[in-house]
């Protein structure tokens, strides 16, 4: 397709996207790994535990984290993201091959889980010095965008194809490879200098947010998002249990049917690449992202709800392309880490 083509020409924002893709697959695969280890032992309750764990350190760390994008050559940054996750995945993957104390283990995806937050940030002050022309930032949020959308969808299955063969420890290990592969990938990438060489102001970033309304409500936007998100592992549940009579499996099918959707999203972000009114597309799909909701809501039925989230999952990646792309245009670029890091807590 032409949109990848003209990301994947220039050789620094391929190497960026090509390590994107170790990232996306090592965050969901081991989240997945992680919750069946602790459903196993403790059953819904601690799975439930486990997952507050390794958020709650990684919210408290996200500020920190972001300034560094900032701070020092966000490149060099990027690159350390990689390693240090691969580091924390390895150490979680050795624990749990050996058979340590769970709570150990609980420990390490909690460190491994605080270190994905470092790569967002970094990536998206990055990205932006790289691009050669405003269609080409467009382009390789569209990329990055079709990535994550993927992920949903391929990561949580070869997660399972491995947890089938072998134990969440291989999951862990299999992914530490792949997070070394992306920092080895994204090495070779120079990158500009810092843009905040020396500042440490870390409250910045929330004065711009407070001040310009226009950063105040893409940010706000693209939380709320990133809430919901969260959130949905349990409306699929409920749907599937309490509404539609599927079953638990059904929750499965619910979660493919939307991150189908953000597959199918593909064309419509494609078309953002050259327009320089991304508004009026950011609007269509978060109304299309939350009627779908609304109308499943209204009128849960088994017939419409894979569509309806299949929707639902098509309008998020263009509210995530595009206000990603408005964010980074209007975002000061000594501020783009860390207001991007807001992302993240």
């Amino acid at each position: 397709m032409r949109v990848i083509r003209g990301v994947f020409q220039n050789r620094d924002l391929r190497r960026v996207e090509l390590a994107f893709v170790a990232f996306n697959s090592a965050e969901w695969g081991v989240w997945i790994a992680m919750l069946v280890f602790a459903y196993e032992r403790g059953g819904a309750t601690e799975a439930g535990i486990v997952a507050a764990v390794q958020l709650v350190p990684a919210a408290f760390f996200a500020p920190v984290a972001a300034g560094l994008g900032d701070r020092f050559p966000p490149a060099r940054v990027l690159t350390l993201a990689y390693v240090v996750q691969a580091a924390a995945l390895t150490a979680t993957a050795a624990s749990l091959l050996a058979g340590a104390p769970a709570l150990l283990s609980y420990a390490l995806a909690a460190c491994a889980a605080t270190a994905v937050t470092l790569t967002r940030p970094a990536q998206a002050a990055l990205v932006p010095a790289l691009a050669r022309t405003p269609e080409e930032l467009t382009a390789s949020n569209v990329v990055s965008g079709w990535i994550e959308s993927m992920s949903l969808v391929a990561a949580p299955a070869a997660a399972g194809v491995l947890l089938a063969a072998g134990s969440p420890g291989l999951v862990f290990a299999v992914m530490a490879g792949l997070s070394l592969a992306g920092g080895i990938v994204v090495a070779p990438v120079e990158g500009p200098p810092p843009a905040a060489a020396g500042e440490h102001d870390p409250l910045r970033a929330l004065r711009l947010v407070r001040e310009e309304p226009e950063a105040r409500l893409l940010l706000g936007l693209l939380a709320a998002e990133s809430v919901a998100i969260g959130a949905l592992d349990v409306v699929f549940v409920v749907l599937a249990v309490s509404l539609l009579d599927l079953g638990g499996s059904g929750a499965g099918y619910l979660n493919a049917a939307f991150g189908a959707g953000g597959v199918l999203g593909i064309a419509a972000t494609a078309a953002l690449v050259g327009r320089r009114r991304l508004i009026p597309p950011l609007v269509a799909g978060a109304l299309a992202w939350g009627g779908a909701f609304v109308a499943l809501g209204a009128s849960p039925e088994v017939a419409t709800a894979f569509a309806l989230l299949a929707v639902a999952g098509a309008g998020r990646i263009v509210v995530d392309v595009a206000g990603r792309t408005l964010l980074q245009r209007i975002a000061p670029v000594d501020l783009l880490a860390r207001v991007f890091g807001l992302l993240e807590d």
